[in-house]
């Protein structure tokens, strides 16, 4: 049987994970959040011309395909930030998927279906 956490014993348990040197609760949150919202917004990107959900710039091809496919989540990306994803890879660091564009804005800007 489950039950409702305290916030005293999410905190205690938080600070557990992140003395093992994992994210602290509230990171698992806003990561879980921003998954989230990427799984919204990744059927929509063959539909319109959209920014970049990581860095949120302009540089989309408008054919989803010609673009780079995140090593984070199914969604595509701009090449650059696919270049910037596969460096991390190299050096073992990972951008959290809280910091994206998409994640951090509360309205994502909607596209067009004109070309580039």
């Amino acid at each position: 049987m489950s039950r409702d956490w305290t916030p005293e014993e999410i905190q205690a348990a938080s600070e557990a994970m992140v003395q093992a040197g994992n994210m602290s609760y509230e990171e698992v949150c806003a990561e879980l959040n921003a998954l989230e919202k990427i799984g919204r917004f990744a059927p929509l990107q063959s539909k319109y011309n959209w920014p970049c959900p990581r860095c949120g710039h302009w540089t989309m091809d408008r054919s989803t395909t010609r673009n780079a496919l995140s090593r984070r989540a199914v969604i595509y990306i701009c090449s650059s930030c696919g270049m910037e994803e596969a460096m991390e890879d190299f050096y073992g660091t990972w951008a959290p998927l809280a910091s994206w564009d998409i994640a951090r804005k509360e309205e994502w800007p909607i596209g067009n279906d004109t070309e580039n």
